[in-house]
């Protein structure tokens, strides 16, 4: 299979836009033709009208020297042709000289003859025929072609330009993510069978005491090339802070998932609503982050056990909960685990796991704090600031007593959920439930005659062709406009509510959003 690349996909496009130029210079010819006759019919008509006044009164001197003045400024000739004999003429004479027009004559030049009404000649009507060129205007279209195709071109090529950078960019940005997680993935899956390794060469008797030493040197070529993973830090990757926090998290939780031995019982929550919060992190840091502290949780636990990961939404700041069910810190050691070189518990620490987090997360203004009990377990509390809501988020629903509300679900669970909590706080009888499009016809009505007071509770999937967005768009923006969707997550969901205005709440949140009377 042939893949496109930008050089193809550009020279198709240059293809593209020189088809269009040609089109369109064709359109400005044809437009330059038909407003040049339109435009020469209109003289002729206006001259004639003018020159009929002088004629009923006999003054064919003042009508020759009118036709002879637009003669020189809009036509080739004009012949006035009388029934009186005498009185026809033609401007400029010379031009019954060449009675052979040749073929570029024809093509160049047309005719248009309009009637003067003659009181002078018994009832009869004179003509005046006006020769023009057809190509009066033609010279006009050309030049406004040329000048959008002076701005427009140079502005498309630098357009190309960047964009063919921009994706070269991208690209090479993505091989550097890929080769990081990569790094990230090989170092986790080495440490545990490394772990095994060095408890081999102790127990091996000295009768294989050359074999034991080639494998030392085996494992220390191993621990030197996770070692080298563990420093080889991309400067890029390392200065790529993000505010999308939900999306590192759920990154974490698929890369963990894959991680852990199958004896653990593990567990890795988000919030939905973490799915609003703008908290400023370095991806890549932050999924290291969360890796090395469950690796510390594996290993101690002896094979079995239980790890818990839970992120919660506080309000104004985000918490990520890493417990596990392990052997536990000494009291005395705990004041020194995020001490720079300080290593406990492990014959080959480096002492730099829970120093590296403490350094990133105090630089993003996080705290990382540590409980635990000797034999029970430990827990490790992250918490970092939020500093921003997306501008989809609704933090609660006010209502008024005059407020009308309108749940549109397809999902008899999703209808029952709003029914017990407006139940609860006696807003149920100013509530109109939906569960299909076709109710809404009725409904439209009565949103558009007092859009201040609707407030429109929509689920995204309707079982029909359009989605509870699409109907949100079309309401009006009074309203207030919210998505109810188990879809949250889904960029383009998000992106849509963004840019129409249009309020978003995760369906797992129907229950504990507030509800405010006023």
């Amino acid at each position: 299979m042939h893949l496109v690349t930008p050089a193809e996909r550009i020279r198709s496009f240059e293809k593209k836009q020189i088809l269009v130029s040609s089109l369109v210079l064709l359109i400005f010819f044809g437009l330059a033709l038909i407003s040049n006759t339109l435009y020469i019919q209109s003289v002729a008509d206006d001259t004639t009208k003018l020159i009929s006044r002088f004629i009923k009164i006999g003054d064919f001197r003042e009508v020759s020297l009118i036709l002879q003045d637009t003669r020189l400024s809009k036509f080739n000739s004009i012949r006035y042709k009388s029934s009186v004999e005498g009185r026809s003429f033609v401007l400029p004479p010379s031009s019954d000289i060449a009675k052979n027009k040749t073929f570029w004559n024809i093509v160049s030049s047309d005719e248009y003859s309009t009637p003067v009404t003659n009181e002078l000649s018994d009832g009869l009507n004179d003509v005046i025929i006006y020769e023009f060129s057809r190509f009066r205007f033609v010279h006009y279209a050309f030049f406004i072609w040329l000048i959008l195709n002076l701005v427009s071109i140079p502005q498309t090529r630098f357009m190309k330009k960047r964009l063919v950078e921009q994706f070269q960019n991208d690209l090479d940005l993505q091989k550097k993510i890929a080769k990081s997680e990569i790094a990230h993935q090989v170092r986790h899956n080495l440490r545990t069978p490394l772990a095994a390794l060095m408890r081999i060469p102790n127990r091996l008797p000295a009768t294989v005491a050359k074999d034991r030493d080639l494998l030392n040197v085996t494992i220390n070529q191993i621990k030197d090339l996770v070692a080298k993973l563990d420093d080889k830090k991309s400067e890029e990757l390392s200065s790529e802070t993000s505010e999308n926090l939900y999306s590192t998290l759920v990154q974490a939780r698929h890369e963990l998932d894959l991680f852990v031995p199958k004896g653990i019982e593990f567990r890795f929550e988000v919030d939905d609503m973490i799915s609003s919060c703008l908290v400023t992190h370095v991806p890549v840091e932050m999924r290291s982050i969360l890796g090395n502290l469950v690796t510390n949780s594996i290993e101690a636990m002896s094979g079995t056990g239980r790890i818990n990961v839970r992120c919660r939404d506080l309000g104004a700041e985000i918490e990520i909960l890493v417990s596990d069910s392990g052997c536990g810190i000494n009291t005395d050691v705990q004041p020194h685990i995020f001490d720079k070189d300080f290593s406990f518990g492990k014959k080959n620490g480096t002492g730099v796991g829970l120093w590296h987090a403490k350094e990133f997360i105090t630089s993003w203004d996080g705290t990382i704090s540590v409980q635990s009990t000797t034999g029970l377990g430990t827990a490790l509390t992250i918490k970092m600031p939020i500093k921003d809501r997306e501008t989809w988020y609704l933090p609660r629903l006010k209502f008024g007593s005059n407020s009308k509300i309108f749940v549109l679900d397809d999902q008899e669970s999703g209808r029952a959920l709003w029914q017990l909590k407006f139940d609860d706080t006696k807003l149920l009888a100013q509530t109109t439930f939906m569960s299909q499009e076709s109710d809404l016809t009725t409904a439209i009505h009565e949103i558009e005659e007092s859009p201040q007071e609707s407030v429109l509770l929509f689920d995204y999937d309707l079982g029909g062709g359009d989605t509870g967005l699409d109907w949100l768009q079309k309401m009006p923006k009074a309203a207030t406009r919210c998505l109810v969707t188990g879809h949250f997550d889904n960029e383009m969901v998000r992106a849509s509510c963004l840019e129409y205005g249009v309020y978003l709440i995760p369906k797992s949140q129907i229950a504990d959003i507030p509800l405010v009377v006023v």
